[in-house]
């Protein structure tokens, strides 16, 4: 049953996508659709589950988010609605659009289209003038303006003006932005930290600051000078003193001389977290040490990022999850399995969706009308149930 349940599920998926709005006619501005009409009819509803596998809010909303800030996102019939853990409604308006709140705020998206923020009585904060609002981040979030993009504080006032073709999130006061067609670095005051004059550019991780420049990859001084010159194909950040970096087809591992600690010779190669990279040839995946050993007995066919101390990896068609040392936590006899949040991962088994903690042991029994789980966020999740 629950494999013909799987093969469901990724019809439902396919089934959610938003619909193309109606173009508009010649010299004729299109009004909005029904909020109704961007999305397809769902017969399988949402509904919250507590630790024990408990449906304790019923399913009976089109779509949900996880619980922030005591509140959760709700759709229904077109329209997106905030409850609290009781499953009632917390705030007495709908809104086109809206997300999660942080820190007692959210986007959401009035009637007319254009964005702002609300507080957790639906109260506007940042009133919605904006074509495009952006998530807060470092205190300032990017806002557009006919085609230009500046930034707002979080009293909604206008700290740089509209000037860019794009803005990164703030971190660490600092945004990577483009203007003319490159990129640059500036402060929280628009204050430039380093010229828009690069193909592509990434903010400073472990002090370096990875850019293109006619079309190869180098790395950059927080004063903007080449400490690694650009010579990489294709180049990621540093992480724990170094980056993987490919000379043509093949990755390796340098420092931050720009010396090679592995020489290039995987087909892949990226940070898993823990100290440790992920390097593949072919379909065949290892796991890789801060030297370069490789750590497993035999290749895997799939390994996944570390979180929270564990890797989900895939033997054949099954998972199971991985430790930091290569050893096994456990074997290979999931259908699916997901990255650990909060110490408990979701798995997919021959008798359903449930989650193990950190041990490997289930949280509850497998539920076989839960089509889709999603993580637990405050005590409660997202379920999907199969009627």
């Amino acid at each position: 049953m629950w494999r013909s349940m799987l093969f469901l599920l990724v019809i439902v998926m396919m089934a959610s996508a938003c619909q193309a709005d109606p173009a508009p006619t010649d010299g004729e501005v299109a009004p909005l659709p029904d909020p109704a009409a961007d999305y397809e009819d769902n017969p399988y509803t949402w509904g919250f589950a507590d630790r024990d596998g408990e449906l304790v809010i019923r399913n009976s909303f089109d779509e949900v988010r996880a619980f922030s800030d005591g509140l959760a996102l709700v759709r229904k019939d077109g329209r997106w609605h905030y409850i609290n853990k009781s499953g009632q409604y917390a705030i007495d308006k709908s809104f086109r659009a809206a997300w999660s709140f942080t820190d007692g705020r959210a986007r959401a998206q009035a009637n007319d289209g254009n964005f702002g923020y609300i507080n957790t009585q639906g109260k506007w904060i940042i009133t919605p003038d904006y074509e495009e609002l952006k998530e807060f981040i470092d205190q300032r979030a990017a806002f557009r303006q006919g085609h230009q993009y500046g930034y707002l504080n979080t009293d909604g006032e206008v700290i740089i003006e509209p000037q860019f073709t794009k803005a990164g999130p703030f971190a660490n006061g600092q945004a990577v932005v483009q203007k003319d067609g490159n990129y640059g670095i500036i402060d929280q005051q628009g204050g430039v930290v380093i010229d828009c004059q690069y193909e592509r550019l990434k903010p400073f991780e472990e002090g370096l600051a990875r850019a293109r420049k006619e079309g190869r990859y180098g790395y950059l001084s927080p004063k903007g000078k080449w400490i690694i010159p650009a010579r990489f194909r294709q180049a990621g950040d540093f992480n724990e003193g170094l980056a993987a970096v490919a000379e043509e087809d093949r990755w390796g591992l340098i420092n931050k001389k720009g010396e090679w600690l592995v020489a290039p010779q995987y087909e892949q190669l990226f940070y898993a977290g823990e100290n440790r990279w992920i390097a593949a040839n072919a379909t065949r995946y290892q796991l890789l040490d801060q030297e370069g050993n490789e750590l497993l007995q035999k290749p895997l066919d799939e390994i996944h990022p570390f979180s929270q101390g564990l890797a989900a990896y895939r033997d054949l068609e099954l998972w199971g999850y991985l430790r930091p040392d290569g050893s096994i936590l456990t074997s290979p006899h999931y259908y699916l399995a997901w990255a650990f949040t909060d110490g408990l991962a979701r798995i997919a088994t021959d008798q359903g969706l449930s989650y193990i903690d950190t041990s490997g042991f289930l949280l509850f029994s497998p539920k076989p009308y839960y089509l889709e789980v999603r993580d637990y966020s405050e005590g409660l999740a997202p379920v999907q149930v199969y009627e």
